[in-house]
C-alpha cells in the first residue's frame, strides 16, 4: 500500500463504509455501479432532449396546436416510443459503466459507441460534491461529482453509489491533501493544518436558512419571467382554457373587465385586482422554487473547508476549500436593498466546468451560495473567508462621468433608434397625434439618460495592500472582493476616446472569471497592474 493508503489505515473513525471503500482500494478491481444508475442516465438524457430540442420546438408546436390536439394519440405513441428508446440507451450506458478506486486515484470507464477512460488522481480533485436526486432518495443512493476544473467533456462522476460510501469516499479524498510548499507562504495557518483534519466531526455551523428566509429569497429574486418566456407561444390557448374553467365555476371574466358597463374607478379596481392575483401566482412559483433548492440549508466549516447542504427532493452537498475561493460576491436586487438582504456567493475555479458561465448556477460546484442573508451576516461570512471590512461601508472611487456619454452613444443610442424609427414612421404617415408621439420619444430618451446615470453611479473601485474591491449594478448592486494574489492576468484597454481624456479600462482575470472596471484614471490603472505584477513576482502565490 502507498503512503495514502497507510494514512487511511490510521484514520480514527474506521466505520464500515470506510472499510468497504478500503477493500475496493485494496482489491484494485473494476466495480459496477448500482442498477439504479439507469434512472440517472434516463433523467439526464430526458433533460438534454427537453433543454436542447423541445424548448426550441415550442413555437412550432404552438403554431400547430390545433392540429396537435387532433392527433393526440399519435403524439402520445411517439412520446412512448421515445421513452422506450431512452430507457434502452440508459440500460446500455449502465452496462458499459465501470469505476475503479486505487490508493491515490479513481478511474472511470464509460461509453457505448464512444469509449472513454478517465484516470483522475485524488490530488487533482478540487471538490467532492454529493448529490442525491429525488429518484435516489428511496434507495439511499447518491451521485459523486468530482470537480477537477478540467475539460467539461470529461465528466468525473460516479453515478450511483450508496450514500454512506459516498460520504466515506469524500472524507478519503479530502484527507489526501498535498502539503504546502514554499510557493504557498501566503496561505493561512488553518489551510496548512486542514490536511491533518481527517474525518473531522468538528464541523461548525456558520449559517442556516429558515422557511421565512427562503420565502424572502423567492420574492426578491423572482425569475418566473424566464418561465413565462417559454410559455409565450401558448398564451392564447392558456387564456382560452382559463376562461372556460372560470365559466364553469360561474365567473365571467369578460363581464368583470367590461369597460362599457362600469365606471372608470370600478374598471381600474378590477384590472388592479387581476394584476395582483397574477403577481401572487407568479411569486408563488418563485417561492416554491427557492424552497425546493435551499430547503434545510446549512453552511458549515470544518478546518479550512466550507460545506453547503440543502435541497428538498434532490439533496446537494457542495464542499469547497477556503484557500481555493477566488472571490466573494454580495448581490442585492432593488428589493433586497429596501429590506436589507444580500445574496452571498463564494466562487472558485470555473475553467472548463460545464455551465460555469451560465446564469443561475445555484448548485454549481464552482459556487457556494448563501441566499438572502442580512447585511451583517453577509459581512461576517465574508470576513470568515477574507479578512475584509464591511463591503457596503468601503469608500469607493467613482469612475469617470464620461462613461455616461459612452453609454448614451452605445448601446443606449441603438436602443433608442428602434422606437424612434417606428414613431417617426407613424408621424410621417399621419397615423398618430404628433404631440403624443413626441412626448413618448422624449420620455424614452429621459428614461435612457436616467438608466445611464444610474449605471455610472453604481460603478466603484477601491483597493488596499491585499484586496481589490469592485461595486457595480443598475437598480440593484453587487459588491465584489478578491485578493490581489489571485489575479492571473490583467488587461489594459484604452480607446481613442478614452486616451484623449487620459482614462483606461482594467480587466482582472481570475480562475473564477473576469472582472472589468471601466473608465478609471490611467495612472490608477497603471498602478493596479504594477502592484498585481509585483505581488506575483515577489510572492509567487498559488492561485488555487
Amino acid at each position: 500500500m502507498s503512503d495514502h493508503a497507510d494514512m487511511l489505515e490510521r484514520t480514527p473513525d474506521d466505520s464500515a463504509s470506510d472499510a468497504q471503500i478500503k477493500r475496493e482500494i485494496a482489491s484494485d478491481e473494476w466495480s459496477r455501479v448500482s442498477p439504479i444508475a439507469i434512472l440517472y442516465f434516463f433523467a439526464k438524457t430526458l433533460f438534454f432532449i427537453i433543454n436542447n430540442i423541445v424548448i426550441y420546438s415550442l413555437p412550432i408546436f404552438a403554431f400547430n396546436f390545433a392540429k396537435a390536439k387532433e392527433n393526440i394519440v399519435f403524439i402520445g405513441l411517439g412520446c412512448l416510443a421515445l421513452a422506450i428508446l431512452i430507457a434502452m440507451g440508459s440500460l446500455l450506458k449502465y452496462l458499459f459503466y465501470f469505476y475503479r478506486l486505487s490508493a491515490d486515484r479513481v478511474e472511470i470507464k464509460q461509453g457505448v459507441f464512444q469509449k472513454s477512460h478517465l484516470d483522475l488522481p485524488f490530488a487533482k480533485i478540487q471538490n467532492v460534491k454529493i448529490i442525491q436526486p429525488f429518484y435516489y432518495r428511496f434507495s439511499n443512493f447518491a451521485i459523486i461529482e468530482l470537480d477537477t476544473a478540467g475539460s467539461a467533456k470529461q465528466e468525473a462522476n460516479i453515478v450511483a453509489i450508496r450514500l454512506p460510501l459516498a460520504e466515506s469516499f469524500k472524507h478519503i479524498v479530502q484527507s489526501i491533501i498535498k502539503k504546502p510548499n514554499s510557493a504557498d507562504k501566503h496561505e493561512t495557518k488553518d489551510t496548512e493544518e486542514q490536511g491533518n483534519q481527517v474525518h473531522s466531526s468538528d464541523e461548525v455551523v456558520l449559517n442556516k436558512r429558515s422557511i421565512k428566509d427562503l420565502i424572502i429569497h423567492g420574492i426578491t429574486n423572482n425569475r418566473v419571467w424566464i418561465f413565462l418566456g417559454f410559455l409565450a407561444p401558448f398564451y392564447n390557448a392558456i387564456a382560452e382554457n382559463i376562461g372556460n374553467i372560470l365559466m364553469l365555476v360561474g365567473f365571467d371574466i369578460a363581464s368583470f373587465l367590461d369597460y362599457e358597463t362600469q365606471s372608470m374607478g370600478v374598471f381600474l379596481l378590477h384590472l388592479f385586482s387581476i394584476f395582483m392575483l397574477l403577481m401572487l401566482v407568479l411569486v408563488s412559483f418563485s417561492i416554491i422554487g427557492a424552497i425546493f433548492v435551499f430547503f434545510d440549508y446549512h453552511l458549515s466549516k470544518s478546518g479550512g473547508r466550507f460545506i453547503r447542504r440543502s435541497g428538498l427532493f434532490t439533496k446537494h452537498e457542495v464542499s469547497m476549500k477556503g484557500s481555493r475561493i477566488q472571490r466573494a460576491v454580495q448581490q442585492q436586487d432593488w428589493l433586497d436593498i429596501i429590506i436589507g438582504r444580500v445574496n452571498l456567493s463564494f466562487e472558485q475555479n470555473s475553467a472548463g466546468v460545464h455551465g460555469a458561465n451560465q446564469g443561475g448556477q445555484l448548485n454549481s460546484a464552482t459556487k457556494l451560495i448563501v441566499p438572502s442573508v442580512t447585511t451583517m451576516e453577509a459581512d461576517e461570512l465574508t470576513l470568515d473567508v477574507f479578512s475584509v471590512n464591511a463591503l457596503s461601508k468601503i469608500s469607493f472611487q467613482r469612475i469617470s462621468r464620461r462613461f455616461i456619454v459612452r453609454l448614451l452613444l452605445y448601446p443606449m443610442l441603438m436602443i433608442y433608434a428602434i422606437p424612434a424609427l417606428l414613431l417617426g414612421a407613424m408621424l410621417i404617415n399621419g397615423s398618430g397625434n404628433p404631440t403624443v408621439l413626441s412626448a413618448i420619444l422624449i420620455g424614452i430618451l429621459v428614461l435612457l439618460v436616467i438608466l445611464s446615470v444610474l449605471r455610472w453611479y453604481r460603478w466603484g473601485y477601491a483597493s488596499d495592500d491585499t484586496f481589490i474591491y469592485v461595486r457595480k449594478g443598475l437598480f440593484g448592486r453587487d459588491f465584489i472582493v478578491f485578493p490581489i494574489r489571485k489575479i492571473q492576468q490583467t488587461k489594459f484597454v484604452q480607446t481613442p476616446f478614452m486616451r484623449k481624456a487620459n482614462l483606461a479600462t482594467v480587466k482582472f482575470v481570475l480562475a473564477s472569471g473576469g472582472i472589468t472596471v471601466p473608465y478609471l484614471d490611467k495612472a490608477v490603472v497603471t498602478n493596479i497592474i504594477d502592484e498585481a505584477l509585483m505581488v506575483t513576482a515577489k510572492e509567487k502565490p498559488a492561485w488555487m
